[in-house]
């Protein structure tokens, strides 16, 4: 999916978070926002998976040539981040599954296998409530990559994984994201936008 964003603003209230931001994610690239704390990468990356809506400025979608509606966006894409909420109360089998229900998983991907992979499968029956914050940031990637979709956002991929888990992250990357757009939301660290050649660098509008 390629994404353009033209003359892109949001604030809140009288704060301007993102202010007239040009640029063109293009399908199949791997792309990194850059940018402090409070820059407004978030912001940026929700108003692209579109939870949030511009204040001013347009955001226009194309799939392969043909032009996508802002209401079927967050059907071709997905979207992880430390801020996004899990059904806690569900284990992570009956989660997986649920979820089955309303988003396809790749083609030959089971949730059983999506457990094995992000090394879940001993805590299949355990409710997610009860899990580590690295063991829930490896469910939400691998719900992002292992979903049928066109683009991934990843927001912060690398919060709460240990060295062993930012390995786990950056194969799973390599091996998921064959041919779909990428957009990674990052403090400038390396280690989980280093694979992303084309970058957007936004600077923080907040006064002090």
């Amino acid at each position: 999916m390629e994404v353009i964003l033209e003359n892109l603003s949001k604030s809140f209230g009288k704060q301007n978070v993102i202010e007239n931001v040009d640029y063109i994610f293009h399908q199949g690239n791997r792309h990194a926002i850059l940018g402090g704390n409070g820059s407004g990468k978030s912001t940026l990356l929700q108003m692209i998976y579109g939870s949030l809506t511009p204040t001013s400025g347009n955001l226009n979608y194309q799939l392969r040539g043909t032009s996508i509606k802002q209401e079927d966006v967050v059907f071709k894409t997905t979207l992880a981040s430390p801020y996004l909420e899990l059904i806690e109360e569900l284990t992570a089998k009956e989660f997986l599954t649920f979820y089955s229900k309303f988003r396809n998983f790749r083609k030959g991907i089971s949730p059983d296998e999506i457990l094995e992979y992000c090394y879940l499968t001993a805590s299949a029956k355990k409710e997610i409530r009860n899990f580590s914050s690295g063991m829930k940031q490896r469910l939400r990637l691998s719900l992002a990559l292992f979903t049928e979709s066109e683009m991934v956002l990843l927001d912060e991929p690398i919060s709460n994984l240990d060295p062993q888990g930012m390995e786990w992250y950056q194969k799973l990357v390599n091996e998921q994201l064959v041919e779909r757009t990428l957009i990674v939301g990052s403090n400038f660290d390396e280690r989980e936008m280093g694979f992303c050649p084309h970058r957007l660098e936004i600077q923080s509008l907040n006064r002090s």
